[in-house]
């Protein structure tokens, strides 16, 4: 796995992205652009991993494979069943994450609704997470 090192006061700017994505994806949402809103909710995911592994552990996932920010976000707290259930939002994210953005198949309100729900919970998550530290 290939990381980058990022000085813990960036974590924000990451947190920042997560933000907008999440924004983008309640737009993209209500005006039933069902692609749209799954790749934001997607990156939301990404940017929400790279904030808090910044946070808490001074670097982020800097590889070609999305599920290496998966394993780095597992690290930080190991064996903690809180992590481990959010670590599951971010998953599922990552788990459509190639069909969303280079595949054939669409995606639809339910997919979206999902997406979403993922999105959300996970972003809280980490935010919670990082104003603890």
């Amino acid at each position: 796995m290939r990381t980058i090192n990022v000085d813990r006061s960036k974590a924000n700017s990451y947190l920042q992205k997560a933000e907008e994505c999440k924004n983008s994806m309640k737009r993209a949402f209500e005006a039933g652009e069902w692609n749209a809103c799954v790749i934001n909710a997607i990156h939301s995911a990404i940017s929400s991993a790279d904030a808090l592994c910044v946070a808490k552990l001074g670097m982020r996932n800097a590889g070609e494979r999305h599920t290496d920010a998966l394993i780095l976000f597992s690290r930080i707290e190991q064996g903690n069943e809180e992590f481990k259930k959010s670590a599951k939002h971010l998953s599922e994210l990552l788990r459509i994450k190639t069909d969303a953005e280079y595949g054939e198949r669409l995606f639809y309100e339910k997919d979206a609704g999902m997406a979403v729900k993922h999105a959300e919970r996970f972003l809280s998550f980490v935010k919670e997470k990082i104003r603890e530290y």
